[in-house]
């Protein structure tokens, strides 16, 4: 009795069980089919039952890749892996994870493809036929977009991440979910080494955003997670440790990352197949057999024709059991110094020597017939770069060139053009890379404020000091005196013992603070004056330079007895090269100089008081570094009296009253990078 009832428990489950699949799973994958259509192009065949499901796809440029995610499909294939090798599609791998069943084909190159529905069968057209893309995905987000406003509003609205999420699953697989202020965002997956990264072009990555997770704790494959902004937009790179697979999806407003660590099974497998040898599995057992019996054994139990050189001679003694035949092929070559090389079903077997002048002979006879390729003649219209400087690089001055020993280029500066005469093959060469190099530069606009200050106002406008420098050069970290102090609440100490201008100090702003409010604000109370504001757009990694100041003459006598006039400048000067990180953050080289005329001079000539710093700073686009420690001094003589009486000898000074103050205020430089986007410059 107890084991019946037994019995009918375990029929209860096994029962539960085939209904819960069959509720998470509304389709069948049962069968492949695949068909050659000629030329370029193939035709993959996808039996079902219970009817098509829903169909995701997406293409991968680099590696080639084409995936199809079949929704709430189960796969009943006898084998997950299927070596093709027809019409430029490799292989093709199914996986199964939850309710989803996806099938990635790897290609030799890039292709597009193109999906059709016929009853119970899904079938997917790979070739150059097939056009662009355009899956059921791409379809079904138009259809299910509610109304043309709301469509409307989602491309006028420019897309960003509004959050970064981290789980765990429940077969230890780490979730990364990327959540998105609008659908239909272009995302493209790649994998290289031990990282996974997800490009997101055109995308925003707020600044709350902008911080690495380290998810190491959670034992899943994914260690670390870090949001970088690009060029083009945002780049997600995970990194993962171990044996794992990798699936993107996406859908709606979300893109989900799944890393799953692979079983043992699964892990055996991986390392199979990464070892290099794949023949049938052949035994040999022969003693000082002559090496020609052996290789003519090999040809005849894998059906391929042999072809071996008169210098193939020797014996081998061998005991090989159940190894692929092309690994005792190899033994065997290695160990009579032979070499072979395969072509098509022809196995040519000689001396490693031999085989290679071969090879050598045939290069040099290729290298003949590309010098004696007819030559072609091309115009390149450069646009952005400056034609010499490519011509320069083809030629190769200063390293290695682009241009066959035959091939020619001249530059037209004018037209900013050159004619290159070489080869079709160089010439095709010599095309990719101007594709390459011939983009706009990036551009910054430096903004800079020179304000004089009075009283505080460093401390009131928020400034966050740290780095000090004197005038030889010199940076600390701490130098400069805080900006509250009761020295006056300047960078620097105002005491006797100071030295006015000869001390530099850097700081910050802080992200939230109004300058351009903050400074009109301090003029308004007489705190502070702007005495310029000057702006500059330059290119990246290019100097720009802005100077305020004056030149002052002077008489110099030359050998003759005369005298010619020459200047000398006496200028505030900020040089500064910006370059921009690949993070759209900035690296600026400052050079700041500040000169003034002295009392003193020599020959008549005047001297001049001089400081300067050199320094480098990273700054985030936008932000606001500070120079300050430039000090003056403004004497003030005021006299206040009453009109007549105070001008009376002697007892006019009862009548009036002298007020002599001696202030000392700061020249602060305000200098802003900003990065001009492409878009802005068109525009």
């Amino acid at each position: 009795m107890t084991r019946l009832k037994q019995m009918s428990l375990l029929g209860l489950v096994a029962f539960g069980t085939l209904m819960a699949n069959a509720a998470l799973a509304a389709s069948t994958l049962k069968d492949l089919e695949f068909t050659s259509l000629g030329g370029d192009r193939m035709e993959l065949k996808l039996d079902f039952a219970g009817g098509v499901p829903e169909v995701k796809g997406y293409r991968i440029e680099t590696p080639p890749r084409i995936t199809i995610d079949l929704m709430d499909t189960h796969s009943q294939l006898e084998k997950r892996r299927f070596d093709l090798g027809l019409n430029g599609v490799d292989e093709l791998v199914a996986l199964e994870a939850g309710s989803r069943t996806r099938l990635v084909m790897k290609l030799n190159q890039s292709k597009p493809y193109v999906t059709r529905t016929e009853g119970n069968s899904l079938y997917v057209i790979i070739g150059e036929q097939g056009g662009p893309v355009a899956t059921q995905s791409s379809v079904a987000a138009q259809n299910n977009a509610p109304t043309a406003s709301n469509d409307a509003l989602e491309v006028a609205s420019e897309p960003s991440i509004s959050g970064i999420d981290f789980r765990r699953g429940t077969e230890g697989e780490g979730r990364v979910v990327l959540n998105f202020n609008r659908s239909n965002v272009e995302s493209r997956v790649t994998e290289r080494g031990r990282k996974i990264y997800v490009d997101l072009k055109g995308v925003k990555l707020p600044p709350e955003l902008n911080q690495v997770l380290d998810v190491g704790d959670f034992a899943t494959p994914v260690t670390r997670i870090d949001p970088q902004r690009t060029r083009d937009g945002v780049r997600l790179v995970v990194d993962a440790s171990g044996y794992y697979t990798q699936i993107a999806t996406q859908a709606g407003n979300e893109l989900v990352l799944e890393v799953k660590p692979l079983t043992r099974e699964e892990q055996a497998e991986r390392i199979k197949d990464k070892f290099p040898y794949t023949g049938k599995k052949i035994s040999l057992n022969f003693q000082n057999i002559e090496v020609r019996s052996v290789l003519q054994i090999i040809a005849d139990f894998t059906g391929l024709n042999l072809v071996a050189s008169d210098n193939v001679t020797g014996n081998v003694t061998l005991n090989l059991k159940e190894v692929p035949w092309d690994q005792a092929l190899d033994l065997v070559l290695k160990s009579n110094g032979l070499a072979s090389r395969r072509m098509g079903n022809v196995l040519m077997v000689a001396p490693a020597e031999e085989l290679a002048a071969l090879e050598r002979k045939e290069l040099e006879a290729n290298q003949q017939v590309k010098e004696l390729a007819p030559m072609t003649t091309e115009y390149v219209q450069v646009r952005y770069a400056k034609a010499a400087d490519l011509a320069a690089l083809l030629r190769g001055e200063g390293g290695i060139g682009l241009l066959s020993e035959r091939g020619r280029v001249m530059v037209d500066e004018r037209t900013n053009t050159m004619l290159i005469q070489d080869t079709r093959d160089t010439l095709e060469e010599i095309r990719g890379t101007l594709e390459y190099l011939d983009i706009p530069v990036r551009q910054v606009q430096i903004e800079a404020r020179i304000v004089i200050a009075r009283s505080s106002v460093s401390s009131e406008i928020g400034v966050n000091w740290g780095i000090s420098a004197n005038n030889t050069g010199k940076l600390d970290l701490g130098g400069a005196s805080s900006g509250t102090s009761d020295g006056g609440g300047l960078s620097v100490d105002l005491g006797d013992d100071s030295n006015p201008g000869s001390t530099f100090s850097f700081g910050y702003l802080s992200g939230d603070i109004l300058l351009d409010l903050e400074l009109s604000a301090l003029e308004s109370e007489g705190k502070s004056q702007t005495i310029s504001q000057p702006k500059i757009i330059t290119a990246n990694q290019k100097k720009a330079v802005i100077k305020q100041g004056q030149e002052i003459p002077y008489e110099e006598a030359t050998s003759s007895g005369a005298t010619n006039i020459e200047f000398k400048e006496a200028v505030l000067a900020l040089e500064v090269t910006p370059q921009i990180t690949p993070d759209n953050r900035i690296i600026m080289d400052l050079l700041i100089n500040n000169d003034d005329v002295s009392d003193d001079s020599f020959n008549g000539e005047p001297a001049i008081d001089t400081n300067e710093i050199e320094t480098q700073v990273l700054v985030n686009d936008g932000e606001t570094v500070v120079l300050g420690g430039i000090l003056t001094s403004e004497q003030i003589r005021s006299v206040f009296k009453t009109p007549f009486l105070g001008d009376l000898p002697v007892i006019g000074n009862l009548f009036r009253y002298t007020e002599e103050s001696n202030e000392k205020v700061e020249l602060l430089v305000f200098i802003t990078p900003k990065i001009i986007e492409d878009g802005l410059t068109v525009r």
